[in-house]
């Protein structure tokens, strides 16, 4: 296999076919992923639009030992073609009064290298990690997210061809069970019942596509909308992960933000009532009082995976914090509630 990096990236990319003999690119490494290169290739307006090319590692780029096959980059390539034909075949992406949301479009595929290129968002993106840690909070940005995830979520509602598609779950356990969950074990060995528990249940479940990363790091955002990448992790499976993986990112920030808490709070409650309105077509009330208990046992599971997993998060150095933390997401998994808006008792640092 050839690796493509900051160095190589531009021979290779000549030599496929892909720039023009003579046009000028520059090419810089896009941050903030741990388990692939993936490269920013600016052209010039004259030559063709700029895209991002993408290839598997692996090893992990994290402290401690972490691998998954290159080969989830193939189920990645299928699991993003699939949400851009859920969001194609909804009205979502043009509804008045909402962000517009995209999804990156695959330009080219090299199979011998674990490599892909996609469309690239517009110059103006800003990563929404970035403006959350800048105490940017837009509420506007979380009932998008809210809005997609419930789209992405319900129109593959029990989809049987996408359950036999995207079937494999192995990658998921690799790049999330395994190292968040299971590793969580180490140090609290009188979770290991709970956890186990939710794993069990993870495959029981399987009814809907499954993002596997929905995070503020995923999600660039622009003047005219809203675009979601990074799908390796996808997978047909339990939707409540993405739930509980989504908020965990938004609590974490409130909690680090200490006197702004409640502004990042907002967002959490946004979003939950954005995705619940999208479901409720789709649901009953006993499948979504389901879904959201599990949502909220992922939550506190993935909370705390985000302090003792294999990727804890590098903002939250605070001890006290990182304790409220421990402390609100072993209550939740010990003694869990019954709604959302209880957690906010729970979590308010005052």
């Amino acid at each position: 296999m050839q690796v493509i990096d900051i160095q190589t990236a531009e021979a290779y990319l000549r030599a496929a076919g892909h720039l023009d003999e003579d046009e000028a690119v520059t090419i810089k490494t896009l941050p903030g992923g741990v388990s692939n290169c993936v490269l920013y290739v600016q052209r010039t307006t004259d030559a063709g639009a700029d895209f991002v090319l993408k290839q598997a590692r692996e090893q992990l780029q994290v402290e401690v030992p972490w691998f998954c096959s290159m080969e989830r980059v193939w189920q990645e390539m299928a699991v993003l073609e699939d949400c851009r034909r859920l969001l194609a075949e909804s009205e979502r992406s043009s509804r008045p009064g909402r962000m517009a949301i995209t999804i990156p479009e695959i330009l080219f595929q090299d199979v011998e290298n674990f490599a892909y290129a996609m469309t690239a968002a517009p110059h103006d993106h800003v990563v929404w990690k970035s403006e959350l840690l800048q105490s940017r909070c837009d509420p506007q940005i979380a009932i998008a997210c809210g809005d997609l995830l419930a789209l992405l979520h319900g129109r593959s509602w029990h989809h049987e061809a996408m359950r036999k598609r995207l079937g494999n779950r192995q990658f998921f356990t690799d790049l999330r069970i395994d190292p968040y969950y299971r590793y969580l074990l180490r140090n609290h060995t009188d979770l290991t019942p709970v956890i186990e528990s939710l794993i069990d249940s993870l495959p029981q479940q399987a009814c809907s596509l499954v993002h596997g990363d929905y995070s503020p790091k995923n999600l660039l955002v622009y003047k005219q909308g809203l675009m979601l990448v990074d799908f390796e992790v996808g997978h047909f499976g339990d939707p409540a992960f993405d739930l509980g993986f989504f908020l965990s990112h938004l609590v974490l920030k409130a909690i680090w933000s200490v006197d702004r808490f409640r502004e990042y709070w907002q967002l959490t409650e946004v979003f939950w009532e954005a995705y619940w309105a999208g479901m409720q077509a789709v649901l009953t009330a006993t499948v979504q009082e389901s879904l959201q208990q599990r949502a909220m046992s992922h939550f506190a599971a993935c909370l705390l995976a985000r302090l003792d997993g294999k990727s804890p998060v590098e903002y939250l150095t605070s001890e006290v914090q990182c304790s409220h933390v421990r402390h609100l997401a072993r209550q939740l998994l010990l003694m869990p509630v019954k709604a959302w808006s209880d957690v906010e008792l729970l979590a308010s640092p005052s």
